[in-house]
């Protein structure tokens, strides 16, 4: 995994009352494992704006949500 790369395509938010749905689209390059490449979802709070959320520690994490298309 030495020239694994990772690259956001699309960053989408889906907004309901309760909660903010956020999904990111990944293209995988090099030799990256599988599980890289795909839509990675997580749910947070909708107290968290979509500013806040892509300025959290949680979003810096986005390989390790799990894999989910919008």
């Amino acid at each position: 995994m030495s020239k694994a790369t990772a690259t956001i395509l699309e960053v989408r938010f889906v907004i309901h009352p309760e909660l903010t749905e956020c999904y990111v689209a990944v293209e995988a390059g090099g030799d990256a494992p599988i599980g890289v490449q795909g839509w990675h979802h997580k749910t947070f709070p909708a107290s968290m704006s979509a500013i806040d959320i892509l300025q959290s520690a949680d979003f810096r994490d986005y390989l390790l949500w799990g894999l989910e298309a919008p």
